[in-house]
């Protein structure tokens, strides 16, 4: 509930400042915020060695692969295809395409899954960031066909001048975050030390931060010009897509460290990842683009306590 009221006052606070003050201009600069403070700090305990779980744990990572980017995706383009929104359904692919996320740690550390696989697994899927932008990037030319033309409206002229680059993603949350987290290990144990003690506290903050400036953001406030019907289609398709996430993550997964981990990165989207790359492409598939992200916000936290109480209830079962 904690988590929730913080994303709902980031949400409500970002769009106020946006209306009053017209909105501010995108800075990749928030990348780097999200890379340092979120992706960082994971990495402190994480040792080269540990990549030899790759090798042991096959059946997990491929459990986590086809699930997350086969039938995840194929999910996604039903549902999107159903909900007769080009805008709404890019928001599902791209949601599809991002598994776990900035907190999927943290709920893997509390729920009796193996961390270190999870961080194995959390490595894996942001590796999979450079085709997975590439992907992503033919999805409009491929689908724009099924759709009416989405209604840019407002969107016509906001476009941030950029297109999402593969390469990007990756240097900003892989390869910053270790050389920064080898540096921290090695000269700074106080940081490593102070980060074990308050990594709930800075990983809230963090999103706070992140949520409150890309809802204070000039295309952000596209959600004024969405008319209400779109916003139920949007949480809809969006807690329909939760829905198959949740039940795949249920029954595709064991009951184990090892299934706990995968079911965590099956269950989770990295949402604010896909709220800082829709900031790229809502000129162009519409202001109806945001709307399940910014509903994911609500389904996957309000969930995440609610689905951990019950998998540390399976695991006594067990026991």
């Amino acid at each position: 509930m904690q988590q929730i009221i913080l994303v709902v006052t980031a949400i409500v606070l970002g769009l106020a400042t946006g209306y009053l003050t017209g909105g501010f201009a995108f800075s990749s600069a928030v990348c780097l915020v999200a890379g340092i403070f979120l992706v960082t700090p994971s990495l402190f305990n994480f040792n080269v060695s540990d990549m030899r779980l790759v090798t042991q744990k096959k059946g997990a990572i491929g459990a986590n692969l086809w699930i997350n980017y086969l039938l995840m995706p194929a999910a996604a383009l039903v549902i999107g295809l159903a909900s007769g929104d080009l805008g709404i359904a890019g928001a599902l692919m791209l949601l599809a395409l991002l598994p776990g996320g900035g907190m999927v740690m943290m709920w893997i550390k509390t729920s009796g899954a193996n961390p270190k696989l999870g961080f194995i697994l959390f490595m894996l899927n942001l590796a999979l960031l450079l085709p997975v932008t590439l992907i992503f990037a033919q999805y409009y030319p491929l689908m724009s066909g099924y759709f009416p033309a989405p209604d840019l409206g407002a969107a016509e002229g906001l476009s941030t001048g950029r297109e999402v680059r593969p390469f990007g993603p990756f240097v900003i949350l892989i390869v910053i975050p270790f050389i920064l987290s080898r540096i921290a290990r090695a000269w700074l144990p106080g940081l490593v030390a102070f980060k074990e003690k308050h990594m709930p506290t800075i990983s809230k903050a963090t999103m706070f931060g992140i949520v409150f400036y890309l809802f204070s953001l000039t295309t952000s406030q596209l959600l004024f010009e969405v008319p209400i019907e779109a916003l139920l289609r949007a949480i809809l398709a969006t807690g329909a897509f939760y829905a198959v996430a949740f039940t795949a993550a249920r029954f595709l997964t064991a009951n184990d460290a090892e299934g706990r981990a995968v079911f965590w990165h099956i269950a989770t989207r990295y949402i604010t990842l896909a709220l800082i790359l829709a900031v790229f492409v809502i000129d162009t598939y519409g202001p109806t683009f945001i709307l399940p992200v910014m509903v994911a916000y609500f389904i996957q936290i309000g969930s995440a306590g609610m689905l951990r109480t019950r998998m540390q209830a399976r695991a006594a079962a067990v026991a």
